[in-house]
Parts: structure tokens; C-alpha cells; sequence
């Protein structure tokens, strides 16, 4: 095997996205919620997912949503309120 290439230089990374952590107690109201952020402009490969058999109960739903901007975080963290979740933002 041969040895990777390293180019000099510094890396810059893109600004950080902003992003939301949402804790649903049903996973139902995950899954709907998730078909409903696509629908809105978040990519699919930008949500991550917990699913119920990672949980400590084997209930519930944790989604890691990336949004692409502004108006799309508040109208996703809209949309995750609605259908029960509880909402964390953060910048990554």
C-alpha cells in the first residue's frame, strides 16, 4: 500500500451551518417529522437520526438537523415543536 499524499496548506472549513437537536418521546412523530423537513428544504442526508433501539427505553427519536439557513431553522424548529419535540439549537 502506498503512502497518501499530504498537500501543504491550510484547511478552512465552511461557515457552520445551523443546527437543531430534537428529542421526540414518540418516534412516530419523528419519522413524520422527517418526511415534513424534506418537504421544507432540508436535505436528507443533513438529518441524522437515533432511533428507538439506541435509546436508553427503547422509545423515542433523536433527529440532528442541519439547516441551510436561517428562515429554514426557524420554520423546521416550527414544524419539530408542533409535532412534540423538544427543540435544542446549536452552532457546530
Amino acid at each position: 500500500m502506498e503512502t497518501p499524499l499530504i498537500r501543504p496548506g491550510a484547511v478552512q472549513s465552511p461557515e457552520s451551518p445551523l443546527r437543531l437537536a430534537v428529542h421526540f418521546y414518540n418516534a412516530a412523530e419523528g419519522n413524520l417529522a422527517i418526511q415534513i423537513l424534506a418537504t421544507l428544504g432540508v436535505p436528507g442526508d443533513r438529518i441524522g437520526v437515533v432511533d428507538p433501539d439506541r435509546m436508553e427505553r427503547k422509545r423515542g427519536m433523536v433527529l440532528a438537523v442541519e439547516c441551510p439557513d436561517e428562515a429554514t431553522r426557524v420554520r423546521a424548529e416550527d414544524v419539530c415543536r408542533r409535532l412534540g419535540g423538544e427543540v435544542h439549537r446549536w452552532r457546530g
